[in-house]
């Protein structure tokens, strides 16, 4: 696979690209081509390989542009995902930071969309919507609920403004998808004065910290446009690593509601605790999903049924269809694709 190089923009800033990736042979040749395509082209892409057993290698090496960067380290796991981040930071050239993980992409605008967020230099991340796709790379035809509910939000807290302003709503349960990761781009001297991506022993996402850290200290930038497509498939370290991805954070996030670097009142930290009490309905109706799609049918039930309970009403709803459908030796994927949200689908 060969690609022309753009001609060089004079005088312009350069995004340095992270991207982890593992066994993403599927998946990492669609992402590097969406970063081809971008209409902005002063940056380099670092691929940082945790310990493919697959062909990602090989996928990758076939391009050929020199912007594009391949880093090898021995498999350390998603719980040292903040480790493999600071690798390749440590690598990275730009004063700019973009996030792009091996399964997802970008559309052709978003460099030169969020590039200009930064003039304002109190800025030190710039976010936007996403879109799911599915493993085929169709995209959901509904936006999720995740973003209608962003789009809500205050202005105060989608830019951070005044400073500290986003955390009470990043500490909440639903705060762990606030800030999709494909749609970020940070500022390189932010990330330094917080000392990197931020390690939590037992947490496997260095989103979480990292958001809270940089919300300390500068505002942010949101567009409602599209900043990143999100692939949803059932091989995914979301869906892998379940447990670890959203109950470890909770424990996390409970222990700094009391810190005084936060500057959170007694109504804040109620309202994160009472958040979180619902965040179990949500994993065990996706542990559910997942067992289902494994024809793992009784587990599938098991799950199903500890999400009922106290489950938010769309939960409650999708977990007793699941349930029902369980008996017949079904899943529930061709609801979510009825309604227009991306199912959990093998590749074609």
């Amino acid at each position: 696979m060969n690609s022309i190089q753009p001609m060089e923009q004079q005088n312009s800033t350069l995004i340095s690209i992270i991207t982890p990736t593992f066994n993403h042979e599927q998946f990492i040749g669609a992402c590097i081509e969406s970063v081809l395509a971008q209409d902005y082209s002063r940056w380099e892409q670092i691929v940082i390989d945790d310990g493919s057993t697959d062909r990602t290698a090989e996928v990758v090496r076939n391009f050929s542009d020199p912007r594009i960067r391949y880093l090898y380290q021995p498999n350390q796991g998603i719980e040292a995902l903040a480790h493999t981040y600071n690798r390749a930071l440590e690598s990275a050239k730009g004063s700019l930071i973009a996030i792009l993980e091996g399964d997802d992409a970008w559309p052709a605008r978003k460099l030169s969309t969020q590039l200009s967020h930064f003039d304002d230099p109190d800025v030190v991340l710039a976010f936007g919507e996403e879109q799911d796709i599915d493993a085929n790379g169709v995209a959901a035809s509904s936006s999720s609920r995740t973003s209608r509910r962003r789009m809500k939000l205050p202005r105060s807290v989608l830019f951070n403004r005044p400073i500290r302003s986003a955390i009470p709503h990043l500490l909440r349960a639903e705060g762990l998808s606030f800030i999709p990761p494909a749609t970020v781009v940070i500022r390189r001297s932010a990330l330094e004065q917080i000392k990197g991506f931020q390690y939590v022993p037992g947490i496997c996402p260095t989103d979480i910290p990292t958001f809270i850290r940089l919300a300390l200290i500068g505002n942010f930038y949101y567009t409602n446009d599209v900043m990143g497509f999100r692939r949803r498939h059932a091989r995914s370290a979301t869906f892998q690593f379940l447990q670890a991805m959203s109950s470890t954070p909770r424990e996390f996030i409970l222990t700094q509601t009391d810190s005084p670097e936060l500057r959170l009142s007694e109504a804040q930290r109620d309202t994160i605790k009472k958040s979180w009490q619902l965040k179990t309905s949500s994993r065990e109706f996706t542990a559910g999903r997942l067992c289902l799609l494994e024809r793992r049918w009784a587990e599938g039930r098991c799950h199903l049924f500890r999400a009922i309970r106290p489950g938010p009403p769309h939960i409650v709803a999708a977990a007793v269809a699941g349930w029902v459908l369980s008996w017949f030796h079904c899943d529930i994927e061709g609801l979510f694709q009825l309604a227009g949200r991306v199912p959990l689908r093998p590749i074609d």
